[in-house]
């Protein structure tokens, strides 16, 4: 099969790329490398073909998806706080960018597109199981422009006949997550962060929970919803039900790590929800989601690679 990534280079991009090479599929990647190119050494020493390309540019990225069976698309404008600072910006890369991809697929006759969607399309409102078919009211332009994508994935599907799944991420994390970036994500935040001996930055009063999810985890979701016909058409969360608060987050961090390093409280962000309670069912049973690890062997395991990389 041959198999094209966007944003294929990227953190969950990468650990995907590398289990579908290790199940000998051809693989290409799309990836401006605007955050990092990092990984590209890596990507080419495993046989990725790479085509640094930008999405919002629908005749440069076309020809790209010529051959392909199947599409996962992970390229996006991630972070709500990026959004909020570059509305328009974050827009032409999520709803503009995802268009792209589902035309071009279209126009290729691709098999299957997997598009990687978040739970920042849900509301704000945090007290009951976050369930696939409730109300949607995304807090920041990010989730709007991830629900929007949801809707394009569907009419894909339902207009041109392109079978297409969505897969709602929950707060992905560990090895290739890299910290010292700007909006990282959290657990690659602290593990940088402690090794650096520098402060453990908490927005809040770090009481916020999150389904913090592993990326092995979720690189198993996402070649079981390429592969599994009762998943076309569908969309699914895809998260560790184990809510975890940061406060927590940080302790295990600095356990693992072995310092005591500060720990540093900072206004909350906005449209930063309290809690992110994902219901798993659909996932388990269409992607026959089980966790591989608990929440601090991932934390350890994450570290480890940490420790052997000159790229956190």
């Amino acid at each position: 099969m041959h198999y094209l990534v966007t944003g294929g280079a990227g953190f969950i991009g990468t650990n995907l790329c590398e289990e579908l090479v290790r199940k000998e599929n051809k693989v290409s990647v799309i990836d401006n490398l605007c955050i990092s190119n990092t990984n590209v050494p890596f990507l080419t020493d495993i046989g990725v073909i790479l085509y640094k390309k930008d999405i919002i540019n629908f005749e440069d990225i076309k020809t790209c998806f010529k051959g392909v069976d199947v599409v996962v698309h992970l390229a996006a404008m991630n972070r709500a706080q990026r959004s909020i600072e570059m509305p328009l910006e974050a827009n032409e890369v999520n709803i503009k960018g995802t268009l792209n991809c589902l035309e071009s697929a279209r126009q290729h006759g691709v098999k299957r597109f997997v598009n990687i969607s978040s739970s920042s399309v849900y509301a704000n409102q945090r007290d009951v199981l976050l369930q696939e078919d409730m109300p949607l009211a995304p807090p920041h332009p990010y989730g709007v422009g991830k629900l929007a994508g949801e809707h394009y994935a569907r009419i894909y599907n339902e207009l041109y006949g392109l079978k297409t799944v969505s897969l709602r991420f929950f707060s992905v994390y560990g090895p290739r997550q890299l910290g010292s970036i700007d909006k990282a994500g959290v657990v690659a935040k602290f593990i940088h962060h402690a090794m650096k001996d520098l402060p453990l930055e908490i927005y809040g009063d770090g009481t916020q929970l999150r389904n913090f999810s592993y990326v092995s985890d979720v690189v198993r979701c996402v070649l079981k919803a390429c592969e599994k016909d009762e998943a076309v058409g569908e969309i699914i969360n895809v998260a560790n039900e184990r809510e975890v608060d940061v406060n927590y987050l940080a302790s295990v961090v600095k356990k693992v790590v072995g310092k005591e390093v500060e720990i540093k409280h900072t206004t909350a962000l906005k449209g930063d929800p309290s809690r992110n309670p994902a219901d798993t069912k659909k996932c388990e049973k269409l992607l026959s989601f089980t966790p591989g690890l608990s929440f601090e062997e991932g934390v350890e395991k994450t570290y480890e690679w940490y420790k052997q990389t000159t790229l956190s």
